[in-house]
């Protein structure tokens, strides 16, 4: 009995022993490791299937070296403010009030769930400013109406820059100076692009390139200012676009890429978890080690850091495809699908970037499905038509585009 009851304790100790391990292996995993610095460039306007066209080496380099995911989804409507305030409070419109551009931080006519002392809803740097007191906290931005959205207050730096290049440099200086603990970088050229020659135009993917020059400058300072070993990159976008716009709940307006790179983050990485607006708010605080409010509604990309994994509950199913595209009447691209033609007009319909997949169509006026007409090579229409298409691969569908073609004599 004696030895028995030696063997129980043994297995008791040991039972605790392990326990006990298990629990400061989970506590040291409870945030990333050695990630000093988070600096976000946002990048407004930019698609996936725009960033999938565009040459790109710079971002292509930080994916290489990172994490991706070309998916995220926007919150509703689908305009700047709303969803780059959702980036720096963790929550979406209807938890916020910053439902258009018209809102402003301290608006209290659409109700908020909570205010600061400043009357603000708790945003990203008023979380880091209560818990890091000493942190140096900047944001810089091209597009006039961010102001809106911050608590001047608590920012050590707050800065309008009239144009993109500068917006670039200007955050090169502070980095290389200050060397930030969070710094919110706003482009906003791209948009730009979008308004004034169309989404998916020559000029719009043309100035993605560019911007990416541009991401080249902050990044390129970041190594200068010694703390690319500790610091975290994040590139992110507010909304797409399609025509000369934005603001609808069409893929390519809803959806847009994220990439995580350096300090903590896994290389090479394709991210297979759901990402939300508000879920990069979450993520500032997650590589800085602060703890988010219980009233955000963003969670934590974990999946995209050294030593944590995807959620076990992943929906993997089925996926909503990119839809394709018709080309545009005369190549302008600010102008809805279809059109009005003399006689006859030809059909083209474009596959999206970034996706493979079969395109099918119907002339009848009915929704496309798995059995529906390939489409190969343009075709011709004589009368006036109603042009379905979807695409389709083994691992989902796209939702229906539709253009009206209008045959006059």
């Amino acid at each position: 009995m004696k030895k028995l009851s030696v063997r129980l304790k043994n297995v008791l100790v040991i039972t605790i022993m392990t326990l006990a391990l298990q629990t400061a292996c989970e506590a040291k995993k409870k945030y990333p490791k050695g990630i000093k610095h988070v600096v976000v460039i946002g990048l407004d306007g930019m698609s996936s299937t725009g960033f999938h066209a565009a040459t790109t080496p710079c971002m292509d380099s930080l994916i290489g070296h990172g994490a991706v995911n070309y998916a995220v989804r926007s919150v509703l409507p689908t305009v700047s403010t709303p969803n780059w305030n959702a980036m720096l409070c963790g929550a979406g419109p209807e938890i916020t009030g910053a439902n258009s551009n018209s809102w402003k931080a301290n608006d209290l006519d659409f109700p908020s769930v909570a205010i600061s002392k400043d009357r603000s809803f708790p945003n990203i740097f008023r979380i880091l400013r209560m818990q890091k007191p000493d942190a140096e906290l900047g944001a810089i931005y091209h597009w006039g109406g961010f102001s809106a959205m911050l608590e001047k207050s608590i920012l050590n730096v707050s800065v309008h820059c009239s144009k993109q290049l500068e917006t670039a440099q200007k955050s090169a200086e502070y980095i290389i100076e200050k060397k930030p603990t969070f710094l919110f970088i706003q482009l906003d050229g791209i948009d730009g692009a979008g308004h004034n020659s169309g989404h998916m135009s020559p000029d719009y993917i043309k100035y993605i390139g560019e911007t990416d020059t541009h991401v080249r400058i902050i990044v390129d300072a970041i190594h200068k200012a010694g703390i690319a070993g500790s610091t975290m990159i994040m590139v992110v976008s507010d909304h797409g676009g399609i025509f000369g716009g934005h603001g609808g709940n069409s893929y390519d307006e809803l959806v847009t890429p994220i990439i995580f790179s350096g300090k903590g983050i896994k290389q090479n990485y394709r991210i297979r978890q759901q990402i939300y607006r508000y879920d990069v708010a979450a993520d500032v605080a997650f590589a800085l080690g602060v703890t988010a409010p219980q009233l955000w509604t963003g969670r934590p990309t974990q999946a995209a850091y050294i030593g944590f994994d995807e959620p076990d509950n992943l929906w993997e199913e089925m996926e909503v495809l990119p839809s394709p595209r018709f080309a545009a009447k005369d190549n302008n691209h600010k102008a809805a699908f279809g059109g009005e033609f003399t006689g006859k007009a030809t059909v083209t319909i474009i596959a999206p970037e970034g996706t493979k997949g079969v395109i099918r169509y119907t002339t009848d006026g009915t929704t496309p499905t798995a059995t529906s007409t390939v489409y190969s090579t343009p075709f011709t229409v004589d009368t006036t038509t109603v042009v379905n298409a979807k695409l389709f691969n083994e691992k989902g569908e796209s939702v229906k585009v539709s253009a009206t073609y209008k045959i006059t004599e």
